[in-house]
């Protein structure tokens, strides 16, 4: 008999469902999931995007071969060469070029066996201020990677209060199912004790044709809350990508409570939501980008100057030099006024919506905070009028037995329990959210 116990709760274990709750959204929420991709998809784009522009300091191989064949000129020319950039600018090349014959679009003479060639191309400016265009690209891609990584962090709060928020929903719309279905089976019961009443003479009839129309409504009301619990279920089984047969056999739903939970003080949780909120450090990533465009910027009210020396290599007449140098300054420097002008006034905005972000962080903070005080009060006033309600609900039950009272009086009492509970249910629901809302505003809704 042991070992038959012992296997039915083997058996059932086995078969448990899991309590639902807010971690088995985590769970799900993943990568493969379409709505958590693409919450977090741009940062990858920016990733790769990060990766194209260190693309332009990528050693490169040049090649380059001709042979032609003139009536009245022939020659061949082959060349290959070896190039690389650095970030502030400065250029390599390394090469071996042949050149026999006429050439038909340069002069270049080279002996029996060619020669190698080397230069070195230096923008001095830009090694002096340690910056380039191609330097300014690579670093504002890799700022941008991290942008949209804090950016995917701010869509993945949204994701996470969305789909916790549909949770609650779904654990209050079961408590107006119980309760509507609650409603009913009281009329039911009331039905049965008006029956045997009126059999025995005590109770007039009618109260059958009013009890059977007080159940039909009850039912249709029941009938409507169930809908609307699997609307919503619905909902939040599209985000979990779960199917309404494998959610059932794994998963029973809790029931909605009263939320105990203590509030950190107000002004700790305002340095908090500082430190943590990804729009912020976004808005910074911004500044920094500017401050780059600024650096680069500040190139233009000097002149281009650019030197270049360039040697080769002929096994048989030995080496050669040429030194180039490169100078450009426009005169009245309009691109580099009209930029710095831009730069400073697009920074003076973004700090202005640092401060406002922040400012209009912190009243939410505060609104969230009042709220969450008013509510718990509120709710300790709800018990206290629900406790009245049932009172005067058993007492308008008790006039129906002692064939005193009036089917009216007992609907519009047990209808005010119902709305009272149902008060209650919604009071815990809000509570809830505020706090997930707290949880947005502080951003730790993130794994």
């Amino acid at each position: 008999m042991r070992f038959f116990l012992w296997l039915l709760f083997a058996f059932g274990m086995v078969h448990a469902k899991e309590v639902l709750l807010p971690k088995h959204i985590y769970q799900y929420l993943s990568k493969e999931n379409p709505f958590y991709y693409q919450a977090i998809g741009e940062q990858y784009v920016a990733k790769g995007r990060e990766l194209f522009f260190e693309g332009t300091l990528d050693t490169q191989i040049n090649a380059k071969y001709d042979d032609k064949s003139y009536p009245l000129t022939t020659g061949t020319y082959q060349e290959l060469e070896l190039f690389k950039t650095l970030g502030n600018g400065i250029e390599f090349s390394m090469g071996y070029r042949e050149a026999k014959g006429t050439q038909e679009y340069n002069n270049i003479i080279t002996g029996e066996d060619g020669e190698f060639l080397s230069s070195v191309k230096i923008p001095l400016f830009s090694v002096l201020y340690d910056i380039s265009k191609n330097k300014v690209d690579i670093n504002t891609a890799k700022i941008s990677t991290l942008q949209e990584k804090h950016k995917s962090n701010l869509n993945l709060l949204k994701l996470y209060f969305n789909v916790s928020k549909i949770y609650y929903q779904l654990l209050l719309q079961k408590e107006l199912v119980i309760t509507q279905k609650e409603l009913l089976i009281k009329a039911k019961k009331t039905r049965k004790f008006i029956d045997k009443q009126v059999k025995i003479g005590k109770l007039p009839s009618v109260m059958l044709i009013e009890i059977e129309q007080m159940i039909m409504r009850r039912e249709q009301q029941n009938l409507y809350e169930k809908n609307n619990y699997e609307l919503v279920k619905n909902i939040f089984l599209q985000y979990l990508g779960l199917n309404r047969e494998a959610f059932e056999k794994q998963f029973t739903i809790p029931s909605l409570k009263m939320l105990k939970r203590p509030l950190m003080p107000l002004k700790n949780a305002l340095q908090v939501a500082i430190e943590n909120r990804p729009d912020l450090k976004i808005i910074d990533f911004e500044l920094e980008k500017l401050a780059l465009k600024k650096s680069f910027n500040n190139l233009e009210q000097f002149p281009k100057l650019d030197m270049k020396f360039s040697g080769l290599y002929d096994p048989i007449n030995q080496e050669g030099y040429k030194v180039s140098l490169n100078f450009n300054l426009p005169i009245e420097r309009s691109r580099y006024r009209g930029m710095d002008e831009v730069l400073q006034k697009q920074n003076l905005m973004k700090q202005s919506e640092k401060l406002q972000v922040a400012r209009e962080l912190q009243t939410s903070i505060m609104n969230i905070y009042q709220k969450i005080n008013i509510k718990k009060e509120a709710i300790v006033f709800t018990k206290k009028e629900l406790t009245l309600v049932r009172k005067l609900e058993s007492v308008e039950m008790k006039k129906i037995h002692e064939g005193i009272g009036n089917l009216i009086f007992l609907n519009q009492r047990e209808i005010a329990v119902l709305k009272v509970r149902q008060k209650l249910l919604r009071d815990y629901y809000d509570l809830k959210t505020y706090y997930l809302e707290l949880d947005y505003f502080l951003g730790k809704l993130t794994r």
